[in-house]
This record gives C-alpha cells, sequence and structure tokens, in this order.
C-alpha cells in the first residue's frame, strides 16, 4: 500500500505558505503521496475555541519576527499581507474546484500561496478584479476560477473538509495528518516525514 500524507490548509495562513515547499520536499524524499486538504480556518478555529496568535500582542510581535526568520531558513520571500485576516473562501472553493486535476490544483495552490505571502504587493483574496487579474497572469481562466469558486460543489466538500478537520482533532493551519496522527505546523514536518520514513 503507498504512502501518504494529508495537508489540510487554508491561504490565510502564512504558515501554510511555509509548510507548502517543505511538505513537498518531504513527498519526494519519502515517496509519499501529498493529499491536499484545504478547509476554512475561521470555521476549524471559532469550532475548536482557537484564536489567532496575534491576538496576544507579545506572541504577535514575536510572531512577525520569527515568520521572517523562517521564511528566510527556508528560501522563501516572505510580505505580511496588509488585508490579513484576509476572506479566503473563493480561493479555498477554486482550489477544491480543481482536484479533478491534481497538476494544475498544485500549480493554483502554489500561485495562490505566492500571491497571498510572498510578493511584495500581495494579493487581497476578497478583492475579485485581482483575482481575475492573477490568474490571467498566470495562465489561468479567470471566469473558470470564479465559476468554481461559487460552485454549489465546492462549497458543500469545503464544509465537509472543515467538519472533518475538527473531527479528526485539527485546530489550526497547517496541518498535516499521517493516518489518524496529527502534526501542527511547518516546522513539525520533520516528524512528519520520520513516521513516513
Amino acid at each position: 500500500m503507498s504512502k501518504s500524507f494529508e495537508f489540510f490548509f487554508d491561504y490565510v495562513s502564512p504558515t501554510a505558505y511555509l509548510a507548502l515547499p517543505v511538505a513537498q520536499g518531504v513527498a519526494e524524499r519519502t515517496g509519499a503521496k501529498l493529499v491536499f486538504r484545504p478547509m476554512f480556518l475561521g470555521g476549524v478555529m471559532q469550532a475548536t475555541g482557537n484564536r489567532p496568535p496575534g491576538m496576544v500582542p507579545a506572541k504577535g510581535a514575536y510572531m512577525n519576527r520569527d515568520m521572517q526568520r523562517c521564511a528566510d531558513h527556508i528560501g522563501l520571500p516572505f510580505y505580511p499581507n496588509p488585508a490579513f485576516p484576509m476572506n479566503t473562501l473563493g480561493l479555498v472553493r477554486a482550489t477544491i474546484g480543481l482536484e479533478p486535476d491534481a497538476a494544475e490544483q498544485l500549480r493554483f495552490i502554489t500561485v495562490c500561496f505566492h500571491a497571498c505571502w510572498g510578493q511584495t504587493e500581495p494579493l487581497d483574496p476578497s478583492d475579485k478584479a485581482a483575482v481575475a487579474a492573477m490568474c490571467s497572469a498566470n495562465g489561468f481562466d479567470a471566469a473558470q476560477i470564479a465559476a468554481l469558486a461559487s460552485s454549489d460543489a465546492a462549497k458543500d466538500e469545503l464544509r465537509a473538509n472543515t467538519e472533518e478537520a475538527v473531527a479528526r482533532g485539527i485546530f489550526g493551519a497547517p496541518s498535516f495528518l499521517v493516518g489518524d496522527e496529527l502534526f501542527f505546523g511547518h516546522d513539525r514536518l520533520d516528524y512528519v516525514e520520520r513516521m513516513l520514513a
């Protein structure tokens, strides 16, 4: 039986952005399949009583500095998003809609994370014109992405993913599951790799 691990994420999480290339590296080194599980982080946090780190002032100040350290260590550009906490529902639903084409879905995930956290003028995902421009600039059909973002099927799957995440013990993003074993945070992927190996 082939190995796999699940990546529960939402584009609103900057640490999920940092996790993507690290998780891809784990998949390459272990031969495990990386399964993308988009979820609505706001719903997860509300259901579990979790709070954003920035609500604790000292922790928020630390996180801002630490995010840059982590990005530098991974080798990613990082820019705080002035729209944070952004409304990412449209992007997450569109990501779900692209599931039938795994390569295109991964390309979209990579583009969206970079747009939200890896460029000097970060994307506000609630700005439909800006999302359409991002799509066009990266070879996606903006009308198709907009349709996927508002489709009932994607809405239903996002709700199901979010409810499943909570039921499986997830309280934040990024979260990784190897079977039923939960690992939270981009800095726990070495443990994921050890378990897969």
